[in-house]
């Protein structure tokens, strides 16, 4: 079933990215709207939209009119040591469904996302399965939270959340994962600039050296602006995360 907001959401990228720097879009494939619907059945996220990643690649130092806030220079100086992908800078082009669910600000690790019980609920479940693990200097982080968390678990080497969503989605469990760097600074330029205003970080799933990650949206930092990388086996009390269900063009 194609949800109606869903649709017109799908509908209102064509203008906002045209503004943003200008670019075709792919028409949105039928499983995004059946994704976003089942989402919305199954109560999953607090709030989700689909979004379109245009195929382009962000120069240094060459902003688009719609970027506000540029990427982390730090991007730039991990491809140059190689570090990270020599596509990092890039966007794919395909169409996502994002969780949008806003991130709270750092309260001693006890901050919590505005999450629906159905998404608390698999957290919780990952923890008492002892999937998701507790390290001793973590003990306050409530159970269902989405700090805490190391990206090995979220989308990662055992990847238990995204193996849970992509079962309550229908999907892939390759299509669930955290955003890129590239990509959460896109949209929220676009359309969440709330994602950079806030003194809490996210994984990304940019791979950095030979087991790190990227993180970054800290407003102590530069918000949009600011990456840096942790180790992916890392529990953080101040980095949570979002998921996107990607929907790979055939071309991509």
């Amino acid at each position: 079933m194609i949800t109606e907001d869903a649709e017109k959401l799908a509908k209102a990228q064509t203008e906002a990215i045209t503004s943003f720097f200008g670019a075709d879009i792919q028409t949105p494939p039928d499983q995004l709207f059946e994704t976003a619907e089942k989402a919305r059945v199954e109560k999953l996220f607090k709030t989700s939209k689909p979004f379109y990643l245009p195929r382009r690649t962000f120069t240094e130092g060459v902003n688009c009119p719609g970027q506000k806030v540029a990427l982390s220079s730090n991007i730039y100086y991990y491809m140059r040591e190689k570090w990270v992908n020599a596509d990092t800078n890039s966007l794919p082009g395909m169409w996502i469904l994002l969780d949008t669910t806003k991130r709270p600000g750092y309260k001693d690790g006890r901050q919590m996302y505005p999450d629906t019980k159905r998404f608390k609920d698999v957290l919780a479940g990952l923890r008492d399965d002892k999937k998701i693990k507790i390290p001793d200097y973590l003990r306050h982080v409530p159970k269902d939270s989405r700090f805490g968390v190391s990206p090995g678990e979220i989308d990662g080497t055992n990847g238990f959340v995204s193996e849970e969503i992509a079962k309550i989605l229908i999907v892939g469990k390759e299509q669930v994962n955290t955003p890129t760097a590239t990509t959460f600074n896109y949209i929220g330029n676009l359309a969440h600039p709330e994602f950079g205003r806030v003194n809490t970080s996210e994984w990304f799933s940019n791979n950095f050296g030979r087991g790190d990650r990227l993180v970054g949206g800290s407003s102590d930092g530069g918000g949009l602006g600011f990456v840096s990388r942790w180790c992916s086996g890392f529990h953080g009390g101040g980095l949570g995360f979002r998921l996107q269900v990607s929907f790979p063009s055939q071309d991509s």
